[in-house]
């Protein structure tokens, strides 16, 4: 029998549908606040959101006699006809979000509108105004949230621990503080202050705040715009890494999305520069017409749908890309973070020992020049190491302007297992790998080379290669980015081909056996997102040393060498670490010294 809900059973239904967990009333909660010109906002939750989640702000008020219509469903001030929904600017469009919040709990209401000369308290229980009275109270809105879901069992049971659910409030409330600068954000759990931002518009403050000030100070400026998009905020070095994407933070027109190809197109921006398993830090804002995003796909407001979500994403990546080209030299240093994978927001602070000294706080975050390196007496010949083929060539100078990450001096002790090399820093021991550090060298040279159109050495006489279909389909696939990066090929009958050049470093005794294990690996290779970078790197590890291959001290010398000079010294093209770093006090305290 079909039949209509009665209207409690309907509402709670609604309430299951708008409000999840905590953190969705939470949400919900701070759109309010801040459509409302708030300047200051606190969050407080009790048992994970459950007990009580209290949202306090100096915004503007509600007035007496709109106080109850607020709580009716399809009741807002954000939209006034059907047109608007095409250009909401605002955070909170919906109507349902109050009533589905006294659904789901006990709600206590404390406003003042800045015309009245005092506020107004309401309780309301199972969605009713039960208490309805005058109270003093400041300029501003205080929404008090208790027992939620004790009205609806079946939501309750599947939420997870408080500790889980006040992480995911924790998580809210800092990308909401990254998001709006200029807001003044406390977070307080279970009566401690989690989170507090000064909330004096600068998104530097904001992001040490959540991060730490070492973080904050290192991180890059990013301002960009392409094709009517533009983007701003902060990107980190490479040096600056996490073992998830909690860290990387996208706001579309002031509103936190959580957009799958645009976190792409920021990790893609990093491509062979961070190790396999570590992902950027990033808060980045992008501004864009109304008319091109469509904010009202998700019920929980979290995703947003863009008229041309490439172009959106190409000038994310764009923008990441030229803030990490255009920033100037960091000093070398990877401690990574002991981070989960619940995208708790947590400080960042490695274990590593500076190689300098560092500045003050207020220095760190207003970008002041850091003080120089240590550095201990140069031993190492400057000598440059050059791949076969090409005899004596010194590479060129890193672009001073270009991102780069400054290793210490190092002086090369010797090697170990004819894979690493043993080098002495001014804090510690260094182990370096050779055939890592060897191909980052050769992927930056290959780079070069194929800007400069000097990619190329010809053959005495052309080689013939039979090639299966899968090296066939590889072939024809990275034929235009293997041309230039020097390997000029020609097809030759069905199944094979004429090589009449190749890269410097990939030449000798069996140039066809090379280019078939170049297309297999090509094939396979997902780790470069760019074509003309993966196959770069292809090239780059065919023309590199192996591990297992003995060197002189001199090789290892300009190994270390070659490796400072290039822009990102610290991974190989495929994320790989080329070296490791253990420091003088803890091999001091493995020898009872400490």
């Amino acid at each position: 029998m079909i039949r209509v809900l009665a209207p409690e059973v309907a509402a709670r239904i609604a309430a299951g549908e708008v409000i999840e967990r905590p953190v969705s009333v939470v949400r919900e909660l701070l759109d309010n606040a801040i459509d409302a010109g708030a300047g200051r906002i606190t969050v407080e939750v009790e048992d994970g959101g459950l007990a009580l989640i209290r949202v306090t702000d100096d915004g503007r008020g509600i007035a007496p006699e709109q106080v109850e219509i607020a709580f009716e469903r399809h009741a807002t001030s954000k939209i006034d006809s059907l047109g608007d929904l095409g250009s909401v600017r605002t955070l909170g469009f919906r109507g349902e979000a109050l009533p589905s919040i006294a659904a789901a709990a006990d709600v206590e209401l404390v406003t003042r509108a800045a015309a009245e000369p005092v506020g107004l308290a309401v309780t309301l229980v199972d969605a009713r105004v039960a208490r309805r009275a005058a109270k003093p109270s400041p300029v501003g809105t205080s929404f008090a949230v208790r027992d939620l879901f004790a009205r609806l069992p079946a939501r309750r049971k599947f939420l997870g621990s408080a500790t889980a659910e006040t992480r995911q409030v924790t998580v809210l409330v800092s990308h909401y503080a990254l998001a709006y600068p200029g807001i003044a954000f406390a977070f307080v759990a279970n009566g401690r202050r989690a989170l507090a931002t000064a909330g004096d518009g600068d998104l530097r403050h904001a992001f040490a705040a959540v991060y730490g000030a070492e973080s904050g100070a290192r991180m890059l400026d990013v301002d960009y715009e392409e094709e009517g998009v533009r983007v701003t905020g902060l990107a980190g070095p490479p040096s600056l890494s996490r073992g998830n994407r909690a860290a990387i933070s996208v706001f579309v027109n002031g509103r936190w999305v959580q957009s799958r190809p645009l976190t792409f197109a920021i990790v893609d921006a990093y491509q062979s520069q961070l190790p396999i398993g570590r992902h950027p830090m990033a808060a980045l804002r992008i501004g864009l017409a109304s008319s091109d995003v469509d904010v009202n796909v998700h019920p929980a407001k979290a995703e947003v749908r863009f008229r041309d979500e490439r172009a959106v994403a190409r000038a994310v990546r764009h923008a990441v890309a030229a803030a990490l080209e255009g920033s100037r030299p960091v000093a070398w240093g990877w401690a990574p973070t002991e981070t989960g994978d619940t995208g708790e927001a947590r400080t960042e602070q490695g274990d590593a020992r500076q190689p300098r000294p560092l500045p003050n706080l207020r220095q760190r975050l207003e970008g002041a020049a850091p003080a120089p390196l240590r550095a201990p007496e140069p031993v190492q010949a400057r000598l440059s190491w050059s791949p076969a083929g090409e005899p004596g060539r010194e590479p060129s100078p890193p672009n001073p302007m270009t991102q780069r990450e400054v290793l210490p001096l190092l002086r090369v002790v010797g090697q170990m297992n004819a894979t690493y090399v043993i080098c002495e820093g001014p804090d510690g021991m260094y182990l370096l790998d050779q055939h890592a550090a060897h191909e980052r060298v050769n992927y930056d040279r290959v780079i070069a080379r194929g800007r400069t159109g000097e990619a190329s050495q010809p053959l005495l006489e052309p080689v013939l290669a039979e090639l299966d279909p899968l090296m066939a389909a590889a072939l024809d696939e990275n034929m235009d980015h293997l041309r230039a990066l020097g390997l000029d090929v020609e097809p030759f009958g069905e199944g094979a081909c004429l090589v009449r050049a190749v890269p410097p470093g990939i030449g000798g005794t069996d140039v066809a056996a090379a280019l078939r294990a170049l297309l297999e690996q090509l094939g396979q290779e997902r780790r470069v997102a760019d074509p003309f970078g993966r196959a770069a790197a292809t090239v780059a590890c065919h023309a590199s040393v192996r591990a297992g291959m003995a060197l002189s001290l001199e090789e290892m010398r300009r190994l270390v060498e070659d490796l400072e000079r290039t822009p990102n010294p610290r991974t190989c093209p495929h994320g790989r670490p080329t070296l490791i770093h253990l420091g003088t006090e803890a091999i001091e305290r493995q020898f009872g010294r400490r």
